[in-house]
């Protein structure tokens, strides 16, 4: 018997995790859909009235400033801990009105990504590269005229893609800054976005606001894995 070919294993892999983010998304559609009935209603009732005292008590703080220098500092910790990006999104949704959560989460993006690419610009991205180099159509399209960029903006689309590590290869490949950034920022809107209106509407986890941008991000992010990974899977068999 031949061992499974590993490449055709981490393709199914990511197949798997794309069917689940779709599946998870048309769940929470349906729920979304359905009213709350009888106890579950009470017990919601219940939980949306502790959530509002909490959030009554976020409003009422009054250095707003040092909260948001904290939730910079939190993206510049990422920087070199594997802190979830979602984290400082939501928590700048709680606290700040929408407008204002957008344009702190943009600039502690812009922040670690430009942190992260003048590493890999001084002392490299270590193993990354090589990894990514072996694939073939990797190669291919990043020999392309715009394949870096193409590389670059499917990056920060896929969900889990690390982050600090492509902003390294871009670094170390002495990609041009403003370029870079500008990709970053593109590809980031959405989950940006998103993820800040649920931070604001994270006291009503049952509402269609809360709901709606997470039943988005569970579809767009399955959507680029399957389309991605049927793209890697053509190539790699042509």
């Amino acid at each position: 018997m031949h061992a499974p070919d590993k490449e055709k294993v981490k393709f199914k892999a990511v197949n798997t995790i794309g069917i689940l983010l779709l599946s998870a998304a048309a769940a929470l559609f349906i729920w979304n859909l359905l009213l709350i009935p009888g106890q579950i209603q009470a017990k919601y009732a219940e939980l949306q009235n502790y959530l509002t005292e909490f959030q009554n008590t976020v409003a009422s703080l009054e250095n707003k400033w040092l909260i948001f220098l904290i939730i910079e500092l939190l993206f510049v910790i990422k920087s070199v801990l594997p802190l979830p990006i979602s984290l400082m999104f939501v928590l700048s949704g709680m606290v700040f009105p929408y407008h204002i959560a957008v344009f702190i989460n943009a600039l502690g993006l812009l922040l670690l990504t430009s942190l992260k690419y003048y590493q890999g610009y001084r002392f490299g991205a270590g193993k990354l590269d090589k990894k990514l180099l072996a694939y073939s159509f990797v190669q291919k399209i990043l020999k392309k005229k715009h394949g870096q960029a193409i590389i670059l903006l499917c990056a920060r689309l896929i969900p889990w893609c690390p982050i600090n590590k492509i902003s390294l290869l871009y670094g170390e490949l002495k990609y041009p800054f403003n370029r870079y950034l500008t990709i970053s920022l593109i590809a980031f809107s959405p989950k940006i976005l998103m993820i800040s209106v649920i931070g604001k509407n994270v006291y009503d986890p049952f509402s269609t606001k809360f709901l709606a941008p997470l039943t988005m991000i569970f579809a767009i992010s399955g959507s680029s894995l399957l389309a991605l990974n049927a793209l890697f899977s053509i190539r790699n068999e042509a």
